[in-house]
């Protein structure tokens, strides 16, 4: 039996879905470079702009693309937390079979297959789709993004290297309530192939465990979670007082080691080059890229112009004032 045109089912059409028209379309700038956004459901633009709509152009680049394509699947539960994975130059992003990403990490292309329980949840769209796509996306052809928070003292810059709980949030937001400039608490970028001492980062946001608030009052919100730990992410603008800035020249580059004696006295230990760049070079793409000695290079080039130093603390205001008196002896 010979069926018309109309009784063609539109998957029959188009069964791998990609000439699923993209109508809603935005670019916008993370860390100062271009990023082009599509999508067939205007959520996702939304969530995208919630991330990046204030940045503004700082690098003239071929913009990176994300693609997200909303189906029909009916809403049920939201979907699980997604694995990552990678091979040569492709990434993929995993939840469920009807939510994953594939993107292509040397053409600066990716989609995702979403449903509408997906979107419905913009937390989950953001920080597992959007974001872990794009920030892939700029580490594997422009970037170094390092996990460490950055603040600025009269055009001073820190970088503030630690793990989970080392308090890098923490530290930076009474740094900022000191009258201290933010531009990071949580990733820290510096671009490849420009030999310069400049840190990128994200302002808009300060995200704290929820011990912060036995330090500061002020902290309050929901507890999300973000890599499976209780997070509370707070708009800066929402901070009475707190400047902010997107970039500043590193000067420092110290690595957070926080001390539960309550007798600790704040101390700076300084450490070599070398242990400095064994702690901030790791390489998480695959090597097939052939970004390893790029990346390599740009932290050696930070390392031969800033200090380093291990810091040793536990009371964060006596803290900020050795790190003021660190600022003023520089020459």
């Amino acid at each position: 039996m010979i069926r018309t045109e109309l009784e063609i089912t539109p998957c029959e059409v188009d069964p791998l879905r990609s000439s699923v028209a993209l109508p809603n379309q935005h670019v916008l700038f993370p860390y100062g470079l271009p990023l082009l956004i599509k999508s067939n459901h205007i959520v996702a633009i939304r969530v995208a702009e919630s991330s990046w709509g204030s940045c503004r152009v700082r690098f003239q680049e071929k913009p990176i693309e994300i693609r997200i394509l909303v189906t029909n699947v009916p809403p049920r539960r939201k979907p699980p937390q997604p694995i990552f994975r990678a091979q040569a130059n492709l990434m993929t992003i995993v939840a469920d079979a009807q939510n994953y990403a594939c993107c292509d990490l040397t053409r600066g292309m990716g989609f995702a297959i979403l449903s509408r329980a997906a979107i419905r949840d913009r937390d989950y769209l953001r920080y597992y789709f959007i974001e872990a796509m794009a920030y892939t996306l700029l580490d594997a052809l422009h970037l170094v993004i390092f996990h460490a928070a950055c603040v600025a003292f009269h055009s001073c810059g820190f970088i503030l290297v630690g793990a989970s709980g080392a308090g890098k949030s923490s530290l930076s937001y009474a740094c900022a309530k000191r009258g201290w400039t933010y531009i990071s608490d949580d990733a820290t970028a510096v671009l490849r192939r420009r030999p310069n001492r400049v840190a990128l980062g994200h302002p808009r946001t300060f995200r704290f465990r929820p011990a912060a608030a036995e330090l500061f009052p002020e902290i309050s919100g929901p507890i999300k979670l973000r890599n499976q730990k209780p997070t509370i992410e707070i708009p800066t603008e929402s901070l009475s007082g707190i400047q902010t800035a997107e970039s500043c020249n590193i000067h420092f580059i110290l690595f957070l080691k926080r001390s539960t004696d309550p007798g600790c006295q704040a101390a700076l230990m300084p450490i070599s080059k070398e242990s400095a760049l064994r702690h901030l070079f790791y390489q998480i793409l695959p090597d097939e890229l052939g970004i390893a000695q790029d990346r390599f290079h740009a932290i050696e080039s930070i390392l031969n112009e800033t200090r380093c130093y291990e810091l040793i603390y536990r009371d964060l205001a006596a803290t900020v004032d050795l790190l003021e008196r660190l600022a003023a002896a520089l020459p």
